[in-house]
């Protein structure tokens, strides 16, 4: 397929952009600033919140572009101030801590102060590979209000069917090993695209986008130029209308960027 002007690219972060070792190499940042550098938009666009997104911009050159957040929930503007696109309802909030609390389960809730959590465990230490100290919480659980996400730790397959056999149908997730993602049934991360494309007075079709995971299907299936790393999970790969040879390890953004954006 013959890709014409992209006027924006939308990046995901994690096992996208970053390697393992949670750096990104100087490739993919070469790759990007050439992007700037031919006037299109970079932004980012995660299911990470505004503190640990925000150095990632200022690494990138980027701080004074728009970015959407906590896939699709918040529109970033690190300049002027962001927008909440969608939260949780806060009854439904009450209501699902009731049910974890009497399941004696382990969830972590994020709204716009940060990542709250009460106990140490297996849930806060996955969260803190990819939040730093400074956007964790602990707190009162239960007193939250306009949350744009819940992580529910599960322990298997049986486990999180019966998890999401009470979710209201208001609610959906997406999983990560063993964790849930829960957030608003209307948002995800094309929604928030949507947003970013409103602001910039931009199409879907003037977008390219790369993903890896459940939660990057919807704005890959909904985008004309639509890129999977290698490293990438089946059912993203068939969301994708193009599978980059490379992995977030081995510089994927930078072959999308040089072997199809700039070529």
């Amino acid at each position: 397929m013959e890709i014409k002007m992209v006027k924006l690219l939308a990046l995901d972060l994690d096992k996208t952009l970053i390697r393992d070792n949670n750096t990104i190499s100087d490739t993919d940042k070469k790759a990007i600033q050439k992007c700037i550098d031919r006037g299109i938009i970079v932004s980012i666009i995660s299911g990470r919140n505004d503190a640990s997104i925000k150095p990632i911009a200022q690494e990138l050159k980027i701080i004074k572009n728009k970015h959407i957040g906590v896939n699709g929930a918040l529109l970033l503007d690190f300049i002027n101030g962001h927008e909440e696109l969608i939260t949780i309802d806060n009854d439904i909030y009450d209501y699902l801590v009731e049910k974890f609390s009497e399941d004696d389960r382990d969830f972590m809730p994020l709204n716009r102060e940060g990542y709250f959590y009460k106990n140490e465990g297996h849930l806060l230490d996955d969260v803190r590979t990819w939040i730093d100290d400074e956007g964790l919480i602990k707190g009162d659980l239960a007193s939250l209000k306009d949350c744009y996400r819940i992580s529910v730790h599960f322990e298997d397959k049986e486990d999180l069917e019966y998890l999401k056999s009470y979710l209201p149908k208001s609610i959906y997730g997406t999983v990560d090993r063993n964790v849930y993602d829960i957030r608003p049934t209307k948002v995800n991360k094309f929604t928030g695209l949507e947003a970013l494309m409103k602001h910039y007075d931009i199409n879907k079709n003037e977008v390219a986008t790369i993903g890896d995971q459940a939660s990057d299907i919807e704005l890959l299936e909904n985008t004309k130029y639509s890129f999977a790393v290698q490293n990438a999970d089946e059912f993203t790969k068939k969301a994708a209308n193009y599978v980059l040879k490379k992995t977030n390890n081995e510089n994927a953004v930078a072959e999308m960027i040089n072997e199809y954006l700039l070529k």
